[in-house]
């Protein structure tokens, strides 16, 4: 099983554009510019909770495949994706391994391997359903905007306990994924 060791963004948009969220807000542009940080710190709570990429990120995941498969954690990733897999050996140096495997894109992606690995693989992978909110979809879009305004609200609120915005997370139910045993 792959675990995520690391995410680093190579999108620079925002998730959401400024018209959208100060109509989201009721809120005048100017202030919507400055609100935009609710709407990147909701986005980041949306992607941790499903385990999604929401723009174009590289992932960096280490572990071990069970039998021929290992699962990789964090998606979709799209056809034509640029994925390098090491082998991790005993003394911390990786090896490339360039053929044997074969990648299955998509929402919740996987390595499918020739032979089963016998060792703990680095994968590196890009992950994101593209470089802007454009490439969204509308619904993570609206759970976007509706988990935002949650923080914009709520914003400096000490008693309330933070939790996803309930459309939020009906949203974000469609996305996650799903695992049995392991």
């Amino acid at each position: 099983m792959l675990q995520l060791i690391e995410r680093n963004p190579t999108a620079t948009n925002d998730p959401v554009n400024v018209p959208d969220l100060a109509d989201h807000l009721r809120v005048e542009l100017a202030e919507a510019m400055s609100a935009m940080r609710y709407a990147r710190a909701a986005a980041d709570e949306i992607e941790h909770h499903t385990a999604l990429a929401l723009l174009t990120q590289e992932i960096v995941a280490t572990g071990s495949a069970i039998g021929t498969v290992a699962s990789l954690p964090i998606g979709p990733v799209q056809a034509g994706a640029l994925v390098t897999v090491e082998r991790i050996e005993e003394d911390g140096s990786t090896t490339p391994i360039a053929s044997g495997w074969h990648l299955i894109h998509g929402r919740y992606p996987s390595l499918r391997f020739d032979v089963a690995p016998e060792a703990e693989l680095r994968v590196t992978y890009t992950a994101g359903y593209g470089t802007d909110y454009e490439a969204l979809p509308r619904d993570l879009s609206l759970a976007i905007l509706d988990q935002a305004i949650r923080l914009y609200d709520r914003r400096g609120d000490m008693d309330d306990n933070p939790r996803l915005a309930p459309s939020t997370a009906r949203i974000c139910a469609r996305y996650r994924r799903v695992a049995i045993g392991v």
